[in-house]
């Protein structure tokens, strides 16, 4: 099998979809283009059985334009039943210096707090606003000093559990696989103006990694392999 040349981004939106699609080797976006949803909003109640229709449509398109079948897709929503949950753990070191499983074991931590008092919810982004340590507060986690105690100011961003796997089942209709879902309102964060393309933009740039702080979670097909396996930026 060949290897794909494109990133395909679905967006959905109030009332309209969006796509966007990259090209890999040249990391920049090659074409973009909006549909009417006829939805008024994306919930656990919306119409599923009209919104994969209009998913089907914009497939065919996606793949006339790029000449190649769509297998996975990225995944941004926009939906008032997002939440954000913001948690602070804490860690004794005893004068030890920093290391990257002291990290590791308190964002896991955290993580297993949220999966235990969210069990309706999926976890689609974590992000370390800051560390504190021996009382200073830092974005990034020095390497150089003795600490007594370090904690960590998390927020998870959540789905509802139904809402993503109604959504995942409409593409997977058409053997297609979501890779990855993004919060649209977290992507508007990085946007000077909110218009479609940019929020559009501004989620493939963060599954890039373009936010330092955003912890990177593993697809689930490839889960097993470590939930830090590909963790970024730890330290700076």
């Amino acid at each position: 099998m060949s290897k794909k040349e494109f990133d395909v981004y679905f967006s959905l939106e109030e009332k309209k979809l969006n796509v966007s699609v990259f090209k890999k080797s040249e990391d920049n976006l090659v074409f973009f283009f909006e549909d009417n949803l006829g939805i008024n909003s994306i919930n656990e109640y919306t119409d599923f059985e009209e919104l994969e229709k209009i998913i089907e449509k914009n497939i065919k398109k996606v793949e006339k334009n790029i000449n190649e079948f769509v297998n996975n897709v990225f995944l941004m929503i926009d939906t008032n039943e997002t939440i954000s949950i913001h948690i602070s753990l804490l860690k004794k070191l005893d004068n030890k210096i920093i290391q990257k499983k002291d990290i590791q074991n308190l964002i896991r931590d955290a993580k297993q707090q949220i999966i235990r008092s969210y069990p309706t919810k999926d976890i689609v982004h974590i992000i370390v606003n800051k560390y504190i340590i021996n009382d200073l507060d830092y974005v990034f986690v020095p390497t150089d000093i003795n600490c007594n105690k370090i904690s960590a100011d998390i927020e998870f961003i959540c789905f509802p559990k139904n809402l993503i796997k109604k959504i995942e089942e409409v593409f997977n209709n058409f053997q297609i696989s979501v890779d990855k879902v993004i919060c649209s309102n977290y992507a508007k964060l990085f946007v000077n103006h909110n218009s479609s393309e940019s929020i559009c933009k501004a989620g493939y740039n963060l599954n890039k990694g373009f936010n330092k702080q955003e912890i990177v979670i593993v697809p689930k097909k490839v889960e097993k392999k470590g939930f830090f396996e590909k963790l970024f930026y730890f330290f700076k």
